[in-house]
């Protein structure tokens, strides 16, 4: 059973930092036979780098990739060519090095496309080797400044960590303060929200509030957050789970908001009714919502991978690999890096299933400083109810204004 998985949300570019939990070994890379679909065509291969072997695994980006593929080739693959899934198993967060050398190997793997839906905590390391190669990088996390600045990168997903103090905002909220994880990058969530709150909602943050990573009782800081009305928590699991136990515990009744990616099954499963009411971010439509896009997501999961997780990690790794078979079948001749790059670059009222904002498009960056590629400038919003993720918002929600 996974524990306390982190997918946190941001940047030392502005954004939160991602704070995946913790380390392990094993296998640095394996092939996946997905099903071909009875194509004879040459394979066209793409590859995820995600944690395999992590105290909390992120498997399932893997499975939805293989997933997708399956479901790509069942209709026809790409233009008759069998779509094919690799994956290099990134480990933990101790050293940066299984997951560079998983980009290093990729890099000189001429048989591998593209990068597709990683799950890992070295982004920035990784995407300056693939983007060095020029190797395009789709569905990238929206958490690192080479991901969110390199001319290979498409992130599809808004950015959970804009949205922490808008949700609390659009909740009724006008005393907003961020509670961080103490480490240099997510300390940037207080700079961040305060522009984010400011440009979008007229909102002056109250400031923030840091947490030791050490930390185990937060009383000291559940108080200080008890000078507001909202805290937008960008912290790690852990500390959000005692925060709240905290918070529940006590006579305190400020909103709470947190990101989508870090609340997990299991995670809300062990907080029971203590994560009732709190808010959520989220940079794609959550996977608990009624839309189509997200029915056929889980109608292939269910087919093809009955056994992975359904979550915020495994919807981005589906979509990403769904958004390479799309755009690839669209190439005229053959499907390179290069040609790949290419057609990416060129997308316009772009769409997965309805699963993206009107508009999407790569065509031009994202004037915004430090977030050239963040082509989606909105999220989702939702709450925790009855220990599931609840979708409150009418699809998505604008958090950055980009100029015309």
């Amino acid at each position: 059973m996974k524990n306390n998985k982190m997918i946190s949300v941001t940047v030392a570019a502005g954004l939160l930092a991602a704070l995946v939990a913790a380390c392990g070994g094993g296998d640095d890379s394996k092939d996946a036979d997905t099903a071909s679909g009875g194509l004879a065509g040459s394979p066209i291969t793409i590859e995820v780098i995600t944690t395999l072997t992590s105290v909390t695994p992120g498997t399932e980006a893997y499975q939805a990739a293989q997933a997708a593929a399956a479901a790509v080739n069942a209709s026809g693959g790409i233009n008759g060519h069998p779509l094919k899934v690799k994956v290099c198993d990134a480990k933990g967060t101790e050293s940066p090095t299984a997951a560079t050398t998983c980009a290093r190997n990729l890099v000189a793997d001429k048989d591998v496309i593209a990068e597709v839906g990683d799950y890992q905590a070295f982004p920035e390391q990784t995407n300056t080797i693939l983007n060095a190669a020029h190797v395009p990088n789709i569905a990238s996390q929206p958490t690192a400044q080479s991901t969110l600045s390199s001319p290979n990168s498409f992130p599809l997903a808004g950015s959970d960590g804009a949205g922490l103090g808008t949700v609390l905002a659009d909740n009724g909220a006008k005393n907003i303060q961020v509670a961080y994880t103490n480490v240099a990058a997510a300390a940037s969530a207080v700079g961040f929200n305060t522009i984010t709150l400011q440009q979008g909602r007229g909102i002056k943050l109250m400031g923030g509030i840091p947490v030791e990573v050490t930390a185990t009782d937060l009383t000291p800081v559940v108080t200080a957050g008890a000078k507001g009305d909202g805290v937008a928590m960008a912290m790690m699991p852990t500390h959000v789970a005692s925060w709240l136990n905290v918070a529940k515990s006590g006579n305190f009744t400020q909103k709470l908001s947190a990101s989508a990616g870090s609340l997990t099954e299991d995670t809300l499963k062990s907080l029971g009714d203590k994560a009732n009411g709190l808010l959520v971010a989220a940079g794609l439509p959550l996977v608990t919502s009624d839309m189509p896009g997200i029915k056929r997501f889980k109608d292939e999961m269910a087919k093809y991978q009955p056994k992975a997780d359904i979550d915020q990690v495994s919807l981005n790794a589906w979509m990403g690999t769904w958004a390479f078979a799309q755009v690839a079948r669209t190439i005229k001749g053959d499907v390179t890096r290069a040609s790949t790059l290419d057609a990416f670059s060129k997308l316009t009222n772009f769409n997965v299933f309805g699963l993206l904002p009107d508009g999407y498009t790569t065509t031009k960056d994202f004037d915004f400083p430090g977030l050239g590629r963040l082509f989606n400038h909105q999220i989702v919003e939702g709450v925790v109810k009855d220990g599931k993720l609840v979708q409150t918002s009418d699809g998505y929600v604008p958090v950055f204004t980009p100029k015309p």
